[in-house]
């Protein structure tokens, strides 16, 4: 039985942070969920009850900013539609507009680092360490680096 006052945003890029994602997919059992993630090869992976995509973009392509702004609204959009209590992340580029306007939103802002980042943040961890509410890390020698970071061994 699900707890239906509680409503989670999954959220997380395509390929490897979605496969990562995807080993939490237990959590959609308890709680009404629902997934954002990026339009792609992947899109098979499904988490939740309700699925939104997102165009994939790259960093280095021309109209990156215009593309990464359309992400935000779009995010923005669902948000207004689902009103989510907690976004869960495993990160990469669609991860940083969902945790912003979800903690401008009032929700809780759960980040867990990718299971390959053994020495160094990804930059999404780096751009979200400050002001979520959880950031899990998978290896000890990233909490000692940086003291917000709770460690509770491999995830993944």
């Amino acid at each position: 039985m699900k707890k239906k006052s509680v409503k989670i945003c999954m959220v997380s890029s395509s390929g490897g942070h979605l496969k990562e994602l995807n080993e939490l997919r237990m959590i959609s059992e308890k709680y009404d969920t629902f997934q954002i993630t990026e339009l792609d090869k992947f899109s098979n992976i499904r988490i939740g009850n309700r699925q939104y995509y997102v165009r994939k973009i790259d960093r280095d392509e021309k109209y990156f900013f215009f593309n990464f702004l359309l992400i935000f609204i779009k995010t923005m959009v669902c948000f207004f539609r689902e009103r989510p209590n907690i976004i869960l992340t495993t990160g990469a580029l669609v991860a940083y507009p969902a945790c912003v306007i979800g903690k401008l939103m009032g929700a809780k802002v759960i980040f867990v680092e990718s299971f390959a980042r053994t020495k160094k943040l990804s930059l999404t961890g780096k751009l979200v360490y400050k002001f979520v509410d959880l950031f899990i890390v998978q290896w000890p020698t990233l909490s000692e680096k940086h003291p917000k970071a709770k460690y509770y061994g491999g995830l993944f």
